[in-house]
């Protein structure tokens, strides 16, 4: 069959991109498309544009705790300013993508892009045929089936606010919620984070969690659990928020200005027409089998957030990238394994885990817990939370997860993200020279 490409790629986010640049540089013919601009959610509403604003929120926190110890800064964030700044970084780094596509001879498309038949796409008026269709649309907010959901301000809209609100709620008790809640929060807003259930940040370590809900709440965020939501109106300026408390049994209203979506996110699949390609979808989601092809349409592949295996998570996305890049290039052989993909929680202290938890862990593991916040690495800067998990293989001695809540765990983390994928021993961990006194040194007396 005469295509007009190899491989034609829906989406220009982490996985859209790499997959585009593995095949092109593999001598394929290979177009992108992107219905908005190059980038991804990534980009310009996800990880980096929420690093920067949690970076600078960072900087006001640690000013404030160190404030009777010599350090006098701002009390607050200027949130126009930041989010102008922010603005101005993010378009520095997205505004060569599409060039760069062109560059390196792959042709990019705008629009909204559509199955016609199972190889053949429709972006505006035109009709393009591939052999490969790799869909890579990432997520969007979860549709919310209470009245009054159209006054809940999604987490793009969020982070494009150009004046922050006096009162904010975030509904639910998940990332989203937690790291704008601690951004909120050093911008001067009064903050409060309600969640349906009991558990927050549900695929993290609650010891932990524990220890941040306080650290949140000393921060003067409200943290209020086991609310689900009623409805949500208009009064006058404001909006209220009904919520039926389930162990007092009775509703509550709950005041402000605005309510953040931080409830889930679901594919983006609206429109693009996949029953017209004949690609399966399952659980709102495309249905790919363990090769990361779609289960009913051979022609199609996909990758990120639109699938459901793997957490919804950046390395995710890249690691679905190349597995598919691969599959393609070579046949169906690769797979991709989740269990060592780190994540982080962007909040003050921020919180880490990869692998295996305490609550899975046998009489085959060991779990080396320590409360690190009289460590100097926390003590320098007053931050007072702090502490780490290690679950160990008792009869190797190899380190299987790795949980911390502190000063620089994103970081931290990634050591023993290594570890992890390459079955070092936590005596081999421990015993490596690192530069003293940097976080990370931390390791040699946790792994005692």
């Amino acid at each position: 069959m005469d295509t007009d490409y190899d491989a034609f790629v829906i989406g220009t986010g982490v996985a859209g991109s790499s997959l585009a640049y593995k095949l092109n540089n593999s001598g394929m013919k290979v177009a992108i498309a992107d219905k908005d601009r190059y980038g991804g959610i990534c980009a310009f509403h996800g990880c980096i544009p929420k690093k920067i604003l949690s970076g600078a929120a960072e900087i006001v926190a640690a000013s404030n705790r160190m404030s009777d110890k010599g350090v006098k800064c701002s009390d607050h964030l200027e949130w126009s300013s930041l989010i102008e700044f922010k603005d101005e970084l993010v378009h520095s780094l997205t505004s060569p993508k599409e060039n760069a596509f062109k560059n390196a001879g792959i042709d990019t498309y705008h629009g909204k892009v559509s199955f016609h038949d199972r190889n053949t796409l429709v972006i505006g008026d035109k009709l393009i045929s591939a052999k490969y269709i790799l869909v890579t649309v990432g997520a969007t907010s979860k549709t919310i089936d209470i009245p009054g959901a159209e006054f809940l301000t999604t987490s793009d809209e969020f982070l494009d606010l150009k004046a922050l609100p006096k009162r904010i709620i975030l509904a639910g008790g998940g990332y989203i919620s937690f790291e704008f809640a601690h951004i909120a929060a050093r911008a001067g807003a009064d903050v409060t984070i309600i969640h349906r259930g009991g558990n927050l940040l549900k695929t993290f370590d609650q010891d932990l969690v524990n220890m941040l809900v306080e650290a949140s709440e000393k921060a003067g965020i409200k943290i209020l659990t086991d609310q689900e939501l009623l409805r949500i109106e208009m009064k006058n300026d404001s909006l209220e928020l009904i919520t039926h408390d389930s162990k007092k049994q009775e509703d509550i209203i709950h005041q402000c200005d605005m309510i953040v979506h931080g409830l889930g996110r679901v594919p983006a699949i609206d429109g693009l027409g996949p029953e017209k390609g004949d690609v399966e979808i399952e659980h709102g989601a495309i249905a790919v089998n363990e090769y990361l092809q779609s289960v009913s349409n051979p022609s199609v592949y996909a990758a990120g957030d639109c699938i459901l295996p793997g957490p919804a998570l950046t390395p995710t996305a890249s690691l679905q990238a190349n597995v598919v890049a691969s599959n393609i290039l070579e046949g169906n052989k690769h797979t991709a394994d989740y269990t060592k993909i780190a994540s982080a929680v962007f909040t003050i202290p921020t919180l880490a885990s990869i692998g295996l938890m305490e609550k899975d862990a046998t009489d085959k593991h060991r779990v080396i817990y320590n409360d690190m916040s009289k460590f100097y690495s926390a003590r320098k800067t007053n931050l007072g939370y702090a502490a780490s998990k290690i679950i160990i293989e008792k009869d190797t001695g190899k380190i299987v997860g790795a949980h911390f809540i502190g000063p620089n765990a994103e970081d931290t983390i990634n050591l023993f993200t290594l570890a992890i994928a390459t079955g070092l021993t936590a005596e081999q961990v421990r015993e490596a020279l690192y530069a003293y006194p940097a976080s990370s040194y931390d390791v040699k007396y946790i792994l005692k």
